[in-house]
């Protein structure tokens, strides 16, 4: 008896003393649990049996591989977005002029059609997409009329619907909200190499609208010559700013000649200045040639930069220290054209 009672009593010190060893004290970063991430990527084909949905899951895997793949008619699938808060995916489709929306996406299978179909015919040319979940408010990049499309309390949409709309200097592609801040970052098209952030997104006036503040991505163009400047992804965390260039979208070297920009320290960029990336990725070893969307896991052991690489038709992951002509950690080569991206973790 006296020997059951010292074994409990020395199990119960080995115990508490470990415990007490797992859990930091209050001085200390609080530990970090990681959940699976997962990647949503929005294909272009138009074909009638092309998988224009494919979900990857854990997207940090060391083998990429789709879990689910979707034919779920969105032709020519640009924008997507994962709300975790709310379990909704939102996917475009530039051909048909319309948005859908999952509202259980967590549960989306092979078979499953979105909840609703939001088609708004003077869409001309959707492209990425950025969401308010505090206003319930879908912002969409119309590039071929310079409008950032508003589509308000977009949750309870179905069916026709014009969004509302903002006019822009610039032919807006690559959009990005920062909840922390509540601000819109969109990045602009066609030689601009200009990234526009509008404060309090939800709440202007459709009409003409002047950003916030802007500021210019300078000192040297990629490649050298062309510079179109497409998707866009923001650290608040980090407080980095990746933003892709494809250079050529058609001709000689077109996909051979892409690559990302890394900025760092975005909260201290002041209007209209010019800026010179900290980092880019870029050359021959990278694989980059179209990087039309970027999506980013910015946990502290992961640091992850994933990229929609439409002229090679792959997925491929950098690392967030990565700097010129450097190889993807890994990558994923699709039969279909990966025109959007999106990731949740």
């Amino acid at each position: 008896m006296k020997k059951s009672f010292l074994l409990f009593t020395l199990c119960s010190f080995w115990g508490i003393l470990f415990l007490s060893a797992c859990f930091k004290n209050s001085d200390a970063e609080p530990l970090e649990i990681f959940k699976v991430s997962t990647l949503f990527v929005s294909n272009a084909e138009t074909t009638i049996n092309a998988k224009n949905l494919q979900i990857f899951k854990p997207a940090d895997s060391t083998i990429l591989v789709p879990k689910v793949e979707l034919n779920n008619g969105a032709q020519d699938g640009n924008g997507v977005l994962f709300v975790a808060s709310k379990n909704f995916l939102f996917q475009i489709s530039r051909a048909q002029k319309s948005i859908r929306l999952y509202n259980n996406a967590s549960s989306v299978f092979e078979a499953s059609l979105p909840n609703n179909i939001i088609i708004d015919s003077t869409l001309s040319s959707g492209r990425e997409i950025a969401y308010d979940e505090t206003n319930d408010a879908l912002f969409v990049a119309n590039n071929t009329d310079s409008t950032i499309r508003v589509y308000e309390k977009v949750s309870t949409l179905n069916g026709k619907y014009v969004g509302k709309k903002l006019k822009l200097s610039g032919e807006p592609w690559g959009i990005t909200y920062d909840k922390k801040n509540n601000r819109l970052f969109v990045v602009m098209d066609k030689n601009a190499l200009r990234v526009e952030i509008y404060n309090n997104p939800s709440g202007i006036e459709a009409g003409k609208v002047a950003a916030s503040l802007r500021f210019f991505i300078n000192g040297y163009k990629i490649n050298g010559a062309t510079a179109r400047l497409h998707g866009i992804a923001y650290s608040s965390q980090r407080d980095m700013l990746f933003v892709t260039e494809i250079g050529n979208a058609s001709g000689t070297n077109f996909d051979k000649d892409g690559g990302i920009y890394i900025i760092d320290k975005v909260s201290k960029i002041t209007n209209n200045s010019s800026i010179l990336a900290n980092r880019a990725i870029f050359g021959s070893n990278t694989g980059l040639g179209n990087p039309v969307d970027i999506a980013i896991d910015d946990r502290s052991i992961k640091g992850f930069i994933y990229v929609a690489e439409k002229a090679n038709k792959k997925i491929l992951v950098f690392g967030f220290g990565d700097n010129g002509n450097v190889a993807p950690i890994r990558g994923y080569t699709s039969t279909f054209s990966p025109e959007a991206i999106d990731i949740d973790y």
